[in-house]
């Protein structure tokens, strides 16, 4: 009965520490997956002009909106919220600068395409990335 305090404060303690930790969430990283195909059919397609797709772009971006905000209303998760905005930058050279350049330009040369669908898709694994290493956490 002495111990009691002791183990008391420090069950205390481990959920205070657990719930400093960020946790792994099924419905994020299956989004992501979801969101990563979605975007390399759609940059796969852009050697074709980019009005034919523009309502397909516009929901992608619409759903990649969505899941940052999720992002960011989760804790301790600035490097991924992070990671979102660089593959989202419409003047970066990810996703949206992709999608930006292709409605600029009408239409994307193979060579650029399958270099940027690499880019893209690497972006996005590392987003998955990141989410698999909080399981361990």
């Amino acid at each position: 009965m002495k111990n009691k305090p002791i183990i008391q404060g420090l069950v205390f303690g481990l959920l205070i520490l657990m719930s400093c930790s960020p946790v792994y969430s099924p419905y994020i990283f299956d989004q992501t997956a979801d969101l990563k195909s979605q975007s390399l059919i759609i940059l796969s397609k852009a050697n074709e002009p980019y009005s034919k797709y523009e309502t397909k772009i516009d929901l992608l971006q619409n759903d990649m909106a969505s899941i940052v905000q999720q992002e960011k209303m989760r804790k301790h998760n600035k490097t991924k919220v992070k990671q979102w905005t660089l593959l989202m930058a419409p003047k970066g050279f990810l996703l949206n600068g992709t999608l930006e350049k292709w409605k600029k330009d009408t239409i994307m040369s193979e060579t650029f395409i399958d270099l940027q669908r690499k880019l893209v898709g690497e972006a996005f694994d590392l987003l998955q990335e990141s989410e698999k290493q909080r399981l361990s956490k």
